[in-house]
């Protein structure tokens, strides 16, 4: 699979997720468990892939403008008042330009302050928003032992202390991204590189509507 396959899987993930929460249906919402993790790597990918010197402004921007136009119908179908997952990576993003900018003694400051303004400004998943992106863009390959244990950790606790324990299944996602394959990897067309910003708020508003009906 290339990078585009993977955010298309992604996406498919996510509608099957909130699908099963709108519909109490709870094997739906273990596949939807690793949507996130995997919108995470590819979040990174393309912070790998971008120019040293570029600026992060455009991207953040565009995430918080489109973070912004999505919460309302966020809130209407998820009926909670955190931040939705655009806001989410809005932050990762900003945590990750100030940690390539900062000093090496200061980046594990940095990094600790990105994990706790995630938890204590709402976003979606909290601290964990910005430790699956960490750890995402330490992921070689299949992953040393180190990788894999922090890893299930990071779940695991995120999991218990969420009380949400389908978050654990998200675990298995490195099993998806172990078929990653970079030579397949493409420059995506206008169409592709915008259109999730798009479908997110339009399938949140769907959703949101359909919740109202049901």
């Amino acid at each position: 699979m290339n990078q585009n396959q993977i955010k298309w899987l992604a996406t498919l993930l996510m509608v099957i997720d909130h699908v099963g929460f709108l519909l109490e249906i709870e094997p739906m919402r273990i596949i939807g468990r690793l949507s996130f993790p995997l919108f995470a790597w590819v979040l990174v990918q393309n912070w790998k892939r971008r120019d040293a010197d570029s600026s992060a402004k455009p991207l953040i921007t565009r995430l918080l403008l489109f973070g912004i136009i999505s919460q309302i119908p966020y809130i209407m179908l998820f009926n909670k008042l955190d931040f939705n997952i655009l806001i989410s990576f809005a932050l990762v993003v900003i945590t990750f330009t100030q940690i390539h900018k900062a000093q090496a003694n200061r980046k594990l400051i940095i990094m600790i302050l990105g994990l706790t303004a995630a938890q204590l400004w709402g976003v979606s998943y909290g601290w964990y928003a910005v430790a699956c992106p960490l750890l995402m863009i330490n992921l070689k390959g299949k992953g040393d032992r180190m990788w894999w244990i922090s890893w299930c950790l990071v779940n695991g606790v995120y999991a218990i202390t969420s009380g949400y324990l389908l978050q654990i299944f998200a675990m298995l996602t490195p099993l998806i991204l172990a078929y990653h394959d970079p030579a397949k990897d493409k420059k995506p067309s206008a169409i592709e590189k915008r259109f999730f910003y798009y479908f997110y708020p339009i399938h949140l508003a769907g959703l949101a509507a359909m919740r109202t009906i049901l």
